[in-house]
């Protein structure tokens, strides 16, 4: 899974580079690898919930969005800076 992760987020950073391929959404991916498998992980994400409220409103209108996979329901759930 680590190397999921870490392929992920490579591949953000390429995406950041390149016109052609987008980014943001490898970077979704990482993020939710890394809060649902690693504990470590799940404290990052919502730690960085709590310091930049703005990825937390989009976290969370992503969550209510009607095309949001039922997996980012438990992605929010578990990185909620609240609980």
């Amino acid at each position: 899974m680590a190397v999921a992760i870490v392929f992920c987020l490579l591949m953000s950073v390429v995406g950041g580079l390149l016109p052609i391929l987008q980014g943001w959404i490898f970077f979704v991916i990482a993020l939710y690898l890394l809060a649902t498998e690693f504990e470590t992980g799940r404290r990052w994400v919502k730690d960085a919930r709590r310091r930049w409220p703005r990825l937390n409103r989009w976290i969370e209108q992503a969550r209510d969005h009607r095309w949001a996979p039922s997996h980012l329901k438990e992605f929010e759930d578990i990185t909620d800076p609240k609980r």
